[in-house]
């Protein structure tokens, strides 16, 4: 009967993730949104419940005001408190639709998903700031009595919050089968064009679904939230099982969206329960909970194939140019100077900065190939840095296995991580590998990171420091941290793989996987084998990525999980994106921008960058998405061409001003026109 019991306490976990499920399916189905946020405006509801029918105050998130303003002297009933976060809840959905997502309606889903994840950030990070991050009291509201039936023994408050989930899933039925609204949004679903030839308003449609999408959202985080712990960053991503119940449901199915919700919640309580069996194979941890979600994604997409429904959308937006490098080796000799430069000028904290900033430049780069080139968003990759850093630390430390062979060795291991996590892409298309990827991500922190039998224990996983022929490269400690031997170590390791990544763009391959990430279908008609494009491409962002993690192995001494929790996976790869993520460049000044890099460091001496980093990334991350998808290198290029052209017109001493005319191959191709005789 235990078992029962426990399944039945799932509920509330469950009736959470069947909420935001439905959330992601109205989001999806009315803009084509994947929109990661629906656990962020979820969070941000609970809190606002939470302090409204605790004290009556109201969470406040513009700065430079109280962060609580005062409503009432005493708690406010439950009800005017609810209906305040509803009110709340829509005006923020509409407000996140018309600011970012309204500018992104003709763009392609990589996009969008990749604005999605900066409203993650942005509202993970308002929260944190004006409240902070350790877990809040909520009271309880639903009647938490026990019921007996027999033997049998359930909680009371976990069948209200199953009839939450279900009361949502009956209002959102009926508002898109019996209602004139349901129409013109499957209308708009079917075909934007022909809704707009009709006298539809799709973008006004969208609006009225992002409002109650985040309705949806709301309710469910305000309501179930005595249920589960109340963090900004632990709320947030309970987002990431949801993905799994909506993709079972196609992102269309809202019945079976929610019953798959509810069911997953209660299979992740029954196998916390069966942890304490003497049969459970414990080397497993706590992370056979997050591995269920990932193992149902995987059989949604390689089951079900073609996972997220088509939209009839006008797709107008151009993917962010991966420009084809120019003068690779003069680059890198100039790259190579400035970082020995900054290495041989810098000491202590500032030192350790440039040598992280050469590490996650390295990391970078595989973003570069997976998602610049390949146009796969993939947000496993750091995980796939920390699976081979913790590879590093048993084959230096247990195996002796020596340098340079431990770290190839090890990002090899990544790589074969990394090629099975892609085998879901061969089959779609779109953005459903990043579903993949971030359940991948959390899967890998709980079952390998986080798990005492495999990262060795409280005390973390010790790796051996590399040495060659004698020379010590190890990164060495207490007044003689940083040592330069090892920063010049990742300088070259750095060099030699951006000069890989910038010669595979000029390659064939280069050219196929541009071609895949154009449009799939046409590649495969000109002859390209996107399965192998596809592929080959993970398994070369996977070793890169394998390679930076070893070196940052090296460098941390100790490995221990919590440096790569899934939040840090996120930032990376959002920095990566606003810095440019189609380039060599952009990786290196994502590098620089990374958490603990030159740039953190060096802003972090001024202020307290430290805890403003989530909110300015995110914000950052949207402005990039909406007006510069090719990131602070393309803004950077395209001012370097600028002071090229005004310095070709500059007149030199004794000659005329230049006319300012730029003259191309197809201006200089045209044939002249002979004056004609009078």
């Amino acid at each position: 009967m235990q078992h029962v019991t426990f399944l039945v306490l799932g509920l509330g976990n469950g009736a959470i993730l069947a909420a935001f499920g439905l959330s992601l399916a109205v989001f999806y189905r009315s803009s084509g949104v994947i929109n990661f946020g629906t656990g962020a405006i979820g969070m941000y509801a609970a809190y606002t419940f939470t302090y409204l029918r605790t004290d009556g105050r109201l969470l406040n998130p513009i700065f430079g005001f109280p962060a609580l303003l005062k409503l009432s002297d005493k708690p406010l009933p439950v009800w005017i408190s609810l209906l305040v976060t509803l009110v709340i809840s829509v005006l923020l959905g509409m407000l996140i639709y018309a600011v970012v997502f309204r500018p992104l309606r003709h763009a392609r889903a990589l996009a969008k998903a990749v604005a999605s994840v900066g409203v993650l950030l942005v509202l993970e990070g308002v929260v944190a700031l004006r409240v902070g991050t350790a877990p809040l009291n909520v009271p309880t509201l639903f009647p938490a009595r026990a019921l007996h039936m027999g033997s049998l023994t359930v909680p009371s408050d976990r069948l209200w919050a199953a009839g939450v989930a279900l009361g949502l899933l009956v209002i959102a039925v009926v508002i898109y089968n019996f209602t004139r609204f349901g129409t013109l949004t499957r209308a708009v679903v079917e075909s934007e064009k022909a809704s707009v030839i009709v006298g539809i308003s799709p973008g006004l449609v969208a609006l009225a679904n992002w409002g109650l999408g985040a309705a949806i959202a709301g309710i469910a985080g305000a309501l179930v939230s005595p249920l589960v712990t109340l963090t900004p960053s632990g709320f947030t991503l309970l987002v990431v099982p949801a993905l799994a119940a909506a993709l079972l449901g196609r992102f269309s199915a809202l019945a079976l969206i929610t019953i798959a919700g509810l069911v997953l919640g209660m299979a992740q309580s029954e196998l916390g329960y069966l942890q304490t069996s003497s049969w459970y194979p414990h080397w497993l941890g706590n992370g056979g909970q997050d591995l269920l979600p990932l193992v149902i994604v995987l059989l949604a997409l390689t089951l079900g194939g073609a996972a997220l429904p088509a939209r009839g959308m006008l797709i107008v937006q151009e993917l962010p140019a991966a420009r084809r490098p120019r003068h690779v080796t003069l680059s890198t000799l100039v790259g190579v100077v400035l970082g020995a430069i900054a290495l041989v000028s810098s000491h202590g904290s500032v030192l350790a900065g440039v040598v992280t900033s050469l590490i996650m430049a390295i990391i970078a780069l595989s973003y570069v190939v997976v998602t610049g080139y390949v146009g796969q968003i993939s947000l496993v990759q750091f995980s796939l840095a920390g699976v081979s850093a913790m590879l590093l630390a048993r084959m230096t430390t247990h195996w002796g296995i020596p340098f340079p062979f431990a770290p190839i060795l090890a990002a090899l291991c990544a790589g074969v991580i990394g090629v099975a996590v892609s085998l879901p892409a061969l089959r779609v298309r779109g953005v459903n590998l990043a579903v993949v990827t971030i359940v991948t991500a959390i899967a890998i922190q709980s079952f390998y990171f986080e798990n005492d039998a495999l990262n060795g224990g409280s005390g973390g996983s010790r790796v051996t420091g590399p040495s060659l022929f004698g020379l010590d490269l190890r990164i060495g400690s207490g007044d003689d941290y940083p040592r330069l031997q090892f920063g010049f170590l990742c300088l070259v390791v750095l060099a030699l793989i951006g000069v890989f990544v910038a010669n595979l763009r000029r390659s064939r391959l280069g050219a196929d996987m541009l071609a895949v990430r154009a449009n799939e279908g046409a590649a495969a008609a000109s002859g390209i084998d996107v399965s192998r494009v596809k592929i080959v491409g993970f398994a070369i962002g996977s070793v890169i990525a394998g390679l930076g993690g070893a070196m940052l192995g090296y460098e941390r001494t100790v490995i221990s999980g919590d440096t790569y929790d899934t939040l840090t996976v996120i930032l990376l790869f959002a920095v990566s994106y606003i810095s440019g993520i189609t380039t060599v460049a952009g990786a290196l000044l994502a590098g620089l921008a990374a958490t603990n890099g030159l740039v953190f460091v060096l802003i972090n001496k001024a202020v307290d960058f430290t805890s403003y980093y989530l909110l300015v990334v995110g914000l950052l991350l949207i402005v990039a998405v909406l007006t510069q998808p090719e990131g602070a290198a393309g803004v950077v290029q395209q001012q370097l061409k600028a002071l090229a052209r005004l310095v070709r017109r500059w007149p030199g001493p004794g000659s005329l001003p230049v006319a300012d005319v730029e003259l191309d191959a197809d201006v200089l191709a045209r044939p002249r026109k002979e004056p004609v005789a009078r």
